[in-house]
């Protein structure tokens, strides 16, 4: 085993010494790892397997071909696992109707009630708001412009449309019910 082991297809003499020396630790990991002995014996099967396929350089260092044999173990430990999740897809619950939206943007009935009576106490406190404290409030917090860009739109620098919104931001304090804004 070189930096990266010297790749060349092991004789199965080879791959029986490396099964005599690693097979029952091997085994053990992948029962370790998997938690389950037949799982256990198809990772130990696929380690060896891959290591016949890819081929390794067992002329080298034990201590790295050890290495080496337990990283395949891990790999096909990992392999088996992702080949054996109990979880259904996600493509495969969409496809009989399950609603499979995380709950974090999926709005919830309470939750929609409340963000539709919040809007409509902010849209009726920004009628009663000056109509350029309105549009500076508008541009910036529904536009999501920066105060430069809301004063390139205005004709004004960035100071007056801070300025601006300062007393829009005030006036909607006022103006919007307190119980409106609570959750």
């Amino acid at each position: 085993m070189t930096d990266r082991m010297e790749a060349h297809s092991p004789d199965t003499d080879t791959l029986a010494r490396l099964y005599a020396l690693h097979g029952d630790r091997v085994y053990g990991y992948c029962v370790r790892m998997l938690g389950c002995e037949h799982d256990a014996a198809d990772a130990l099967q696929d380690t060896f397997t891959n290591l016949a396929r890819r081929g390794i350089d067992s002329h080298g260092d034990e201590e790295r071909l050890r290495f080496y044999v337990f990283g395949a173990a891990r790999n096909a430990c990992f392999d088996l696992m992702r080949r054996r999740r109990t979880d259904a897809s996600l493509d495969a619950l969409r496809e009989t109707g399950a609603d499979v939206e995380p709950l974090e943007t999926r709005a919830l009935p309470e939750q929609s009630a409340l963000d539709g009576a919040t809007r409509d106490a902010v849209y009726t406190a920004l009628a009663t708001v000056p109509e350029r404290q309105r549009t500076a409030w508008v541009l910036r917090e529904l536009g999501d412009l920066s105060y430069d860009e809301v004063g390139d739109r205005l004709g004004m620098n960035a100071n007056a449309v801070a300025q601006l919104l300062h007393r829009a931001r005030n006036a909607l304090r006022v103006a919007v019910p307190t119980a409106a804004l609570q959750y």
